[in-house]
């Protein structure tokens, strides 16, 4: 599958589900073939970025490219 210029293969995307895609789940759905993995989806608002929550949600340090968000 083709996004723009960047190749997602297998072409299984995980979507973004609040309260199940948190970074272990992602790694456990790209370690079993998931070839873009999404991220909960997080606040556009950067005030509310230093929340606990907020830096746990955006935290990919360590995950495989390509990351979606």
């Amino acid at each position: 599958m083709q996004i723009g210029p960047y190749t997602i293969a297998p072409n299984v995307v995980l979507a973004p589900m609040a309260g199940v895609t948190d970074k272990l789940f992602r790694l456990l759905c790209k370690r079993l073939g998931a070839g873009l993995a999404t991220s909960e989806m997080t606040i556009s608002d950067p005030r509310f970025w230093n929340t606990r929550k907020s830096l746990h949600r955006m935290d990919h340090a360590g995950e495989p490219d390509p990351i979606g968000v």
